[in-house]
């Protein structure tokens, strides 16, 4: 096989091209010791060089080992090589963390009983841990790696949602199927011994467990954290409280599942309270004081005056935290507001989504006769209050299908068909759907996780505009409809009469305005003055000018904080690339005064998002097969945020199968 090259300027390009094209074209003759001399002696003639055409790393921290005194040693495990590994909890810390301070941080905080302890201490307890991992991976025996695999299935399927037997029936016979094919069948049978469905339901509920540890462990240590808040009604009929948590950890925000808890149809706002205090307080021993903020929905259950559980939360908080009604929840309920005629097209859509998903046939019969003309949806969507995104889900695929539904409701002698012969319903049809269509994506920008306060206001407040620039654009003498366009799209195809296309465009306008005043109702400007007199939070770099920080009317230290740090160019790089939080957290040490002040302005949820989220996997466990599932070990695995530490569920004894 012949060699290729390839021409450089510089001889050490040419040496480096030269071994790596030979070692790999010929990898089918030359054995692998000679592979490696040739590249290694190629190497060493050219160490100073760098391919141009390789992205040049960038280069990992080192270990040092004067950093045994802080309680770390060098990670010995396979692929975790310069990371930092205590030997204490034996936890492996990220190789951004090889950094004296950061490694005091953990002592300190993780192990202070521990600070004043000689170094002869934490070299005794480096040999066992050595000791331990090297009896993990050489005495490792079969039983031993068969806990561990069984482990893994277990996380695994809970992380998947799926049904435990799904370990025994699919996961195992498919293992044994590809290792009989190929490797034997003696490796096959050791997969044997890894245990059924009945302990992968005990091998979650142990993880959970753990995870749970982990979680309360970290909450315990009296770090500051703040709680979302939801409840709903599974498919059981069993109503379930949901409750996450924010808190700083390491070197930004972490968002994790806090609790579960089963609630009766009948309980009071009181009894709701004394239920999340018995799991915070009395199970997981969290002191209310370092709640710094609650966030939930607006709904009488929670917030109305004849329940007050967010009124007794913020009590046994002490007045420190700060209540935050959902931002997505607001939004919905912003966007009911509809005037009455378009309020009637959206009736009439619901009404034909139901002729048709009410009953299978037809359902079946529009599904075949879009299929056959080759739409590209061919089902409708049902419409809820409840969901988010419901109205411009249902109303964009009616819209889509119309004519399609059209002929179908003829077929059926449907008295609805009439609607879709009226040009004004179905302009109307088309506005909605793109306001609606809007209002969605809208929604989906307020979703997600570790996204802070400033953004959420920044996308109301640009909606808000938003609207006042399309209604001036209505206004004008030659009104202009781009930002809807479904709707131009259809009265530029269609013929509309001048004095019908005039009435649609006041109602419009109308339901523009409507939106302008429940918008302006539900995030009222004055709940936004904190984020106002803290935006040096959002860009503190804005404010290098001794004048600028004057009128931010913070205390002198904080405005000499604030005038060192604006100076910095190398921290001004870190705020471009960090998460505003993850930011904040980095210049704790230097700048604690406003590390504090900032994290507790960011720490509070804005939305109860993730409950949702939470919700909807609850679905997904408790189907109508399995609507008798406690589901709360399942969620805590699907939902945590938290790695396990597999090394001690290792150590702990087997359950029996």
């Amino acid at each position: 096989m012949d060699h290729f090259f390839i021409k450089r300027k510089r001889n050490s390009e040419v040496k480096y091209t030269e071994a790596c094209s030979s070692s790999s074209v010929e990898s089918g003759i030359v054995n692998s010791d000679n592979i490696e001399k040739n590249t290694d002696s190629s190497l060493q003639t050219s160490s100073s060089f760098e391919p141009h055409f390789k992205k040049k790393k960038v280069s990992a921290r080192r270990y040092n080992e004067d950093y045994l005194k802080y309680g770390f040693i060098k990670c010995e495990k396979p692929f975790e090589n310069d990371r930092p590994q205590c030997v204490i909890c034996n936890n492996i810390l990220a190789n951004e963390s090889l950094k004296p301070s950061k490694l005091k941080r953990h002592l300190e905080t993780q192990h202070a009983e521990l600070v004043d302890k000689p170094l002869e201490y934490f070299q005794r307890k480096k040999k066992d841990v050595k000791l331990s991992t090297q009896f993990l991976s050489s005495s490792t025996t079969v039983s031993e790696k068969a806990l561990l695999s069984s482990y893994l299935v277990a996380y695994r399927v809970a992380k998947e949602k799926i049904a435990n037997t799904a370990a025994e029936k699919i996961i195992l016979p498919a293992c044994l199927d590809m290792v009989r094919t190929i490797f034997d069948d003696k490796s096959a049978d050791k997969l044997k011994t890894i245990p059924n469905d009945n302990t992968v339901s005990l091998r979650i509920c142990t993880i959970a467990e753990h995870l749970e540890t982990m979680l309360i462990t970290r909450l315990q240590s009296g770090i500051d954290f703040a709680i979302q808040l939801d409840e709903s009604t599974d498919i059981g009929s069993c109503t379930t409280l949901l409750v996450y948590v924010r808190y700083a950890w390491q070197d930004d925000f972490m968002e994790d599942f806090l609790c579960f808890l089963n609630l009766t149809s009948h309980l009071s706002g009181l009894d709701i309270f004394t239920e999340i205090e018995r799991h915070i307080v009395g199970q997981y021993k969290l002191n209310w004081k370092n709640c710094k903020g609650i966030t939930s929905d607006g709904t009488a259950t929670i917030t109305g005056k004849h329940s007050r559980v967010i009124k007794k939360l913020l009590e046994v908080t002490n007045n420190g935290a700060v209540w935050n009604h959902c931002f997505i929840h607001r939004e919905g309920l912003a966007s009911r507001e509809i005037p009455q005629s378009l309020m009637e097209v959206l009736k009439n859509a619901v009404k034909v989504v139901n002729f048709i998903k009410g009953s299978s046939l037809n359902s079946r019969l529009l599904e075949t006769f879009c299929s056959e003309i080759g739409t590209n949806h061919t089902h409708l969507l049902y419409h809820t209050k409840v969901r988010w995104l419901s109205q411009g889900k249902i109303l964009s695929r009616v819209y889509e299908l119309r004519n399609e539904i059209h002929f179908f409701l003829i077929e059926k002698k449907s008295h609805l068909a009439n609607i879709f012969e009226d040009d004004t319903w179905v302009t109307k049809l088309a506005y909605l759907t793109d306001i609606f269509s809007i209002l969605n994506e809208l929604s989906l920008k307020l979703q997600g996780k570790n996204s802070d306060v400033f953004q959420h206001v920044e996308r109301i407040q640009g909606f808000r505009k938003t609207l006042l620039l399309w209604q001036v654009r209505l206004k004008s003498n030659r009104p202009s409809y781009y930002m809807f366009p479904r709707f131009l799209q259809h009265i530029e195809e269609n013929i509309i009469n001048e004095n019908i296309l005039k009435e649609i465009k006041l109602e419009i306008l109308l339901h523009l305005t409507s939106l302008s005043q429940t918008f302006n109702h539900f995030f009222p400007e004055e709940k936004f003055e904190t984020l106002r007199e803290n935006s040096w939070v959002k860009d503190p770099f804005a404010f290098r000018n001794p004048e600028s920080i004057i009128e931010l009317n913070l205390v002198p230290e904080e405005e000499n904080e604030l005038l060192q740090l604006s100076s910095s160019y190398t921290l001004k790089n870190d705020h471009e690339t960090l998460s505003l939080s993850a930011f904040w957290i980095k210049v704790k040490e230097d700048f604690p005064l406003l590390s504090r002040k900032s994290v507790l302005l960011l720490l509070p949820f804005t939305t109860t998002s993730l409950c949702e989220l939470g919700f909807s996997i609850l679905t997904q466990f408790k189907t109508k097969e399995r609507n008798g599932l406690n589901g709360a070990a399942a969620m805590r695995v699907a939902l945590s945020s938290c790695v396990p530490d597999w090394n001690e569920l290792m150590n702990r004894q087997a359950h029996p199968s």
